[in-house]
């Protein structure tokens, strides 16, 4: 059975990790680590799992084969150091950091100490989005979260929202090496971002990923266009396929939960098997890399 550390209790691990984490209680002993005492014996009671302390010294002076880092954007950096250079395997949702010098660094880290860092793309594993990624003859890839009146100070906009799309749509075009990114942006009278986009090229394929923070719905879409015909996802949920004047329509099974549908419970199965099995990163570092540093580029030109 795998020991694994988790740090951060907040919104995002109560609904998209957690409800996974209490499945695979018969693979993985979960510890439960926040500075808030009320909220670990909360949680840990909610989930039967235990509650292991408040600090990082409580998950030191375990056996962790892995750490899921839940924690805000801002303390990534220190967290994943900390428990990389202790020979720790470490998963930590996205963003890994907003400075690329940390991003090159850390992954540098994992790799001396042989240990998995993963970036929680979770995208890359929902089952329809997978469809569009192994099509065939693609020429255009566009990819869009669209939110209702939502705008955000840069970068936050770019590294909490744009990296959802823009991961998506360089994992359609096949991660090129050098996809010759350009940005565009546009802010409201308070500086805040109303809509943002990054528009790249690969072999034979224009992609573009984009927000768009003051439409009027919440969508998130995913267009692939081939010589065969038009593909697009919404919502990671349901899958439309146009052929000619031909239109069907292919929703995710009724049977299947969201956390399966939106790609979250496949990740962690698949960095769990990593690390159990010592086998290849679920998320390919020089992957992630290259999303972080078309973000980050993005970041210092705007």
């Amino acid at each position: 059975m795998l020991s694994v550390g988790v740090i951060g209790l907040g919104n995002i691990a109560q609904k998209a990790y957690l409800p996974v984490y209490a499945q695979m209680q018969s693979e993985v002993q979960w510890y439960l680590e926040s500075r808030d005492l009320a909220k670990v014996t909360r949680v840990a009671n909610q989930f039967h799992m235990v509650a292991a302390g408040t600090d990082l010294a409580a998950l030191d002076g375990l056996a962790l084969d892995a750490v899921m880092i839940h924690s805000a954007t801002s303390v990534h950096y220190e967290l994943v150091k900390h428990f990389l250079e202790r020979d720790v395997n470490v998963f930590v949702d996205k963003p890994l950091a907003m400075d690329q010098a940390q991003v090159t660094e850390l992954y540098l880290l994992a790799t001396q100490h042989r240990k998995l860092l993963t970036v929680g793309f979770n995208r890359r594993f929902a089952p329809q989005l997978q469809t569009l990624v192994d099509l065939p003859n693609k020429n255009l890839i566009q990819v869009t979260k669209n939110r209702v009146a939502d705008p955000q100070e840069p970068r936050e906009a770019i590294f909490d929202l744009l990296i959802h799309p823009l991961d998506t749509a360089l994992a359609l075009a096949g991660f090129p090496e050098d996809p010759k990114a350009r940005y565009a942006m546009h802010l409201d009278d308070d500086g805040n971002v109303e809509q943002a986009s990054v528009t790249f090229t690969a072999a034979g394929v224009r992609a573009e990923a984009a927000i768009n923070l003051v439409a009027g719905t919440n969508l998130e879409e995913a267009t692939v266009v081939t010589t065969d015909g038009l593909y697009r996802v919404q919502d990671l949920s349901t899958l439309q396929v146009y052929q000619g004047t031909a239109v069907t329509t292919q929703p995710a099974p009724d049977w299947q939960p969201t956390l399966e549908t939106r790609g979250f419970a496949p990740m962690i199965r698949a960095f769990l098997a990593a690390v159990a099995h010592a086998s290849d990163n679920p998320v390919a570092p020089q992957t992630s890399r290259l999303t972080h540093t078309v973000l980050t580029d993005m970041a210092k030109r705007l």
